[in-house]
C-alpha cells in the first residue's frame, strides 16, 4: 500500500472519529452536517422555522419567566416524542402539538429537522443558563 493511501485512509478515519465525538457531544443527529442541515431548512423551509420559533416567542412575551433552557428542553423534548417536566416547557410543547397540527402538510421527518435546526439555533445563541434569555431576544426582532 502506498503512503498516499495510508495517509487517506488515516485522515478518513479521524475524519469518522471527529464526527462521532461531535454527534455525542451536541446529543442532535445532524451535528456534523449542521450547516447543511441549517441551509437546507432556512432555504426550503422558512415558514415552518417561523411556525416553530413565533410559538416561543408568542409565549415569552406573555411570561418572561421563560428561558432559553426551558426553550431548549422544550425542542428536545419533542425531538424524542417526550414531555417535558417543567410546566412552562409543557406550555411550550403544547403549542408545538398545535402548531404541528396546523402543518400537516409537512412530514414527520422535516418537521424534527425543523426542530433540530431551531434547538442548534438556541445552542450556538445562548450558553443556556438559567435565565439567561439570549436566543429569545435574538429571535423576537425577527418575529412579529
Amino acid at each position: 500500500m502506498s503512503k498516499l493511501k495510508r495517509m487517506r485512509r488515516k485522515r478518513a478515519a479521524q475524519k469518522k472519529a471527529n464526527i462521532r465525538l461531535m454527534s455525542l457531544h451536541s446529543g442532535t443527529r445532524e451535528a456534523p452536517g449542521s450547516g447543511k442541515l441549517l441551509k437546507r431548512m432556512t432555504r426550503d423551509h422558512h415558514d415552518l422555522l417561523q411556525n416553530i420559533e413565533f410559538i416561543f416567542i408568542s409565549q415569552y412575551r406573555d411570561d418572561h419567566h421563560i428561558d432559553d433552557r426551558i426553550v431548549a428542553d422544550t425542542l428536545k423534548a419533542a425531538i424524542h416524542d417526550e414531555v417535558p417536566e417543567d410546566g412552562r416547557a409543557q406550555l411550550l410543547s403544547e403549542g408545538l402539538e398545535e402548531i404541528r397540527e396546523f402543518r400537516s402538510d409537512v412530514s414527520d421527518e422535516i418537521w424534527r429537522d425543523g426542530l433540530r435546526t431551531v434547538l442548534q439555533s438556541v445552542q450556538r445563541h445562548s450558553n443556556l443558563r438559567p435565565g439567561e434569555r439570549e436566543y429569545l431576544d435574538f429571535v423576537s426582532d425577527f418575529i412579529f
